[in-house]
């Protein structure tokens, strides 16, 4: 299946007629920067008017996609800041990237009591849970994922299926976009670290 272009026809023609005007006599770096900015901020702003922006990098089997934002720092100048990516695992079909909790994480209900929840596993979009409590846990609820150095994150969780006695697998949707981010930058330190280990142990 032939995949979606970066970019649109339109995007690429504005992006041929910036880079092939003709040379101009050399200016200081400082003039050059800014008009390269100003290029650059005005395809941004063209793009950004219709979808959002990404940045997105493919390596080792993996996805990243970064969102990207488009900061006005005042009347001339404007800057691009990255958000914490979507992680996928690229193979016969694409999946977000699953974290293996370094230990259990607890999770809370609606009314910051123990749910009897704790998630052992984590995506951007499902968890894998330990109930410990009798019976099985409810299919819908809104629950409050406790994450290390005090963040925590709202989300609302449905059960997907029972793995066996006390393991459950859940689907998840942050209530807000705070909430997106956290969740998001947690599993991008966690991803960052994995990556790292084999280099440490080397």
């Amino acid at each position: 299946m032939q995949r979606d272009p970066l970019l649109t026809q339109a995007e690429l023609d504005f992006i041929q007629e910036l880079i092939s005007q003709p040379l101009r006599a050399p200016r200081s770096a400082a003039v050059a920067q800014l008009a390269i900015g100003e290029q650059l901020s005005a395809l941004l702003s063209h793009v950004s008017d219709a979808r959002q922006l990404s940045l997105n990098t493919h390596s080792d089997h993996e996805h990243l996609s970064f969102p990207l934002y488009l900061v006005q720092d005042s009347e001339t100048q404007s800057r691009l800041e990255l958000g914490a990516p979507l992680i996928f695992e690229q193979g016969l079909h694409e999946r977000p990237w699953r974290l293996q909790l370094p230990g259990p994480l607890p999770l809370l209900d609606d009314n910051e009591q123990p749910s009897g929840l704790t998630a052992l596993e984590l995506s951007n979009n499902g968890m894998l849970v330990q109930y410990a409590k009798a019976g099985t846990p409810a299919k819908d609820q809104l629950l409050q994922l406790m994450l290390p150095m005090e963040r925590r994150v709202q989300l609302r969780a449905c059960l997907v299926r029972r793995v066996d006695r006390r393991h459950y697998a859940y689907s998840v949707e942050t209530l807000h976009a705070e909430d997106e981010q956290t969740l998001r930058q947690y599993l991008f330190e966690q991803h960052s670290e994995h990556r790292q280990q084999p280099e440490a142990i080397a």
